[in-house]
């Protein structure tokens, strides 16, 4: 098993994820997945949060680095190397949800953490900006880290075009057969364990168990 400090995951062997890469998250509530993106996108520039739940706090970053936004508007003026929208609910709908992808595309050389991305898409629709970014984003050096607590109520390309995939534990079977599904790795079809992931680099043909732990890097 390997222990993974997430301060210093990326020096791990086939842990280490470039700033163009797409990556899925996947883990019920608690299971340890916020906090391990946290963790590793606080060492990342030009991050913008899609927190719908409102509820995201990063106290690995200082407050001169990020902006908490309600309005869309002001997404696009944010001038700090992190930004979280926390959009109002006259803006939680996909239009409001397209237009902040087009404007991550449109940026460039950004990475977009989509906080639940069963807020955003469904197994047969998925914002068209979205899935831009998921299928031409790194042309442009657009990153998208997707997360999700439901891997089988969301759009699969979410998990499909992730470079590296992570499941903590899922309680329902078919959650865990999605991704098995997707990645043909049949090690998610167990649960991991309290705070411990299934990591999975698409150039490799299976899964390795890893775990969270706290440590100096």
């Amino acid at each position: 098993m390997l222990l993974m400090d997430v301060r210093s995951l990326a020096k791990i062997q086939g842990a280490y994820i470039p700033a163009d890469h797409h990556v899925f998250v996947a883990g019920r509530n608690g299971s340890g997945k916020t906090y391990l993106v946290r963790k590793y996108l606080a060492g990342y520039e030009n991050v913008f949060v899609l927190d719908i739940k409102g509820t995201l706090e990063w106290p690995e970053v200082s407050r001169e680095e990020i902006t908490i936004v309600k309005h869309l508007k002001d997404v696009i003026k944010c001038k700090t190397v992190k930004c979280i929208y926390q959009p109002v609910p006259k803006e939680m709908d996909e239009e409001y949800y397209n237009e902040f992808f087009k404007f991550i595309y449109m940026r460039g050389h950004t990475i977009v953490w989509v906080d639940e991305a069963m807020a955003v898409t469904t197994p047969q629709k998925i914002p068209f900006w979205y899935k831009s970014i998921l299928t031409r984003g790194r042309e442009l050096g657009v990153a998208c880290w997707s997360l999700s607590q439901r891997p089988s109520g969301i759009h699969l390309s979410t998990i499909s075009e992730a470079r590296h995939i992570m499941s903590f534990d899922l309680n329902l079977k078919r959650d865990r057969q999605t991704m098995v599904d997707v990645t043909g790795a049949d090690e998610f079809l167990i649960k991991p364990g309290s705070f411990k992931f299934w990591y999975y680099n698409v150039q490799n043909d299976h899964a390795i168990l890893a775990q969270l732990k706290e440590g100096k890097s």
